[in-house]
């Protein structure tokens, strides 16, 4: 098995005018209405900004009992910590951001975009007072994506050390934490430097492409969790993982025969599965015998076996060379030996009952119906 005040009259969007005709309004309408909501949110962030420095400046958090502004913003708004705590900071920066402040309070731009300008005054102070006007005139004009090309552009040459250092920073803060969930699920959460956030995008890409295949239903969300689990499959098949407690990692999973045999849940240290995942996971694997005593004491273990010895899996890559659903080239040494009968059901590990099957393809025979057959 190698497996997220203060609010004016004014500011308060008027109701969407009713449409001259019966049916839905027109999107131009909705789309204009969108937009001056959005600017509308936008003059009440700033105004919002605006009072956390008052607050400040009146000493009102300390007078009323509070230890700091962030303490006292989480307390009026009932906002998380750290949603207040950025909020505070853009307050503080914005106080040197006259232009920048301007454009907010119109409604030009948005807090997001604010943000981002905030992160440029930081880097290089005495050049951004410089040059606000044009970073201000950028943000407001250019596309989401392309806005943060622009000012980290403008870091780099605003700031050459800080740049570098920026580089350094960014490295030693990757992290990625793999938790067990109490749904049954495994969590990944993480960050990742540029060189290493790349490589990784590029191997979950390569994996993770829409397929030609008709019935293939699977969200892009859905296909980079599957290009994951390949790539991890892949790799602890290689035989070039380091070897831990004598052997070569690997997943074990112990189940009884009659559980094998029939239906129902078996339990990973992960989270549960379904006995025909286990017969999946098996029809191509290493499988010992252990024998129980009364009280779940090992008595005795058998020898590890492989379900398909070596020299049978050499000649089915030779016969089927590649997945065997139809449609599909995944090449033979990233496939599994299927049982079309499973040995659990008294099928026999013989070339006219075995089939390469790709990882996701080899799911669907064993989870869904059966699937046509490449000839």
């Amino acid at each position: 098995m190698r497996y997220i005040v203060w609010v004016t009259a004014e500011a308060v969007p008027r109701p969407l005018a009713a449409p001259d005709h019966a049916g839905p309004l027109r999107r131009s309408v909705v789309s204009e209405e969108l937009s001056r909501t959005r600017r509308h949110i936008s003059s009440l962030e700033a105004d919002a900004a605006r009072l956390i420095v008052a607050a400040e400046q009146q000493g009102i958090p300390e007078a009323e009992g509070f230890g700091s502004t962030v303490a006292w913003l989480v307390d009026l708004t009932g906002e998380p910590a750290y949603v207040c705590r950025a909020q505070v900071a853009v307050a503080r920066a914005l106080r040197h951001m006259p232009l920048t402040m301007q454009a907010f309070s119109s409604g030009r731009l948005s807090v997001s975009r604010v943000r981002l300008l905030v992160e440029c005054r930081e880097a290089a102070p005495i050049l951004f007072e410089r040059d606000e006007r044009m970073l201000v005139e950028q943000a407001c004009r250019l596309a989401a994506r392309v806005l943060p090309v622009a000012l980290s552009h403008w870091r780099r040459l605003a700031d050459p050390d800080g740049a570098a250092e920026a580089v350094a920073r960014a490295f030693a803060q990757r992290r990625l934490h793999a938790s067990m969930h109490w749904r049954g699920m495994v969590r990944l959460d993480g960050d990742l430097d540029p060189e290493g956030g790349a490589v990784v995008l590029a191997a979950l890409g390569s994996l993770s492409g829409r397929t030609r295949e008709p019935d293939d239903a699977r969200t892009p969300e859905q296909r980079r969790a599957d290009a994951l689990v390949e790539i991890c499959r892949r790799h602890l098949d290689s035989g070039n993982s380091p070897i831990q407690g004598g052997e070569r990692p690997h997943l074990h999973v112990t189940v009884d025969l009659a559980a094998l045999q029939g239906e129902g849940l078996v339990d990973l240290d992960a989270g549960p599965i379904t006995a025909e995942a286990v017969r999946r996971l098996g029809c191509d694997a290493s499988v010992s015998r252990i024998v129980f005593g009364p009280d779940d004491e090992p008595l005795a273990v058998g020898r590890a076996t492989r379900t398909v010895p070596a020299a049978m899996r050499r000649a089915l890559d030779r016969r089927d060379r590649c997945c065997t659903h139809p449609g599909c080239d995944v090449p033979a040494p990233w496939c599994d030996a299927h049982h079309i009968v499973h040995w659990a059901k008294g099928g026999e590990t013989r070339l006219e009952n075995l089939r390469l099957l790709c990882r996701r393809h080899h799911g669907w025979e064993h989870d869904q119906a059966g699937y046509h057959r490449r000839q």
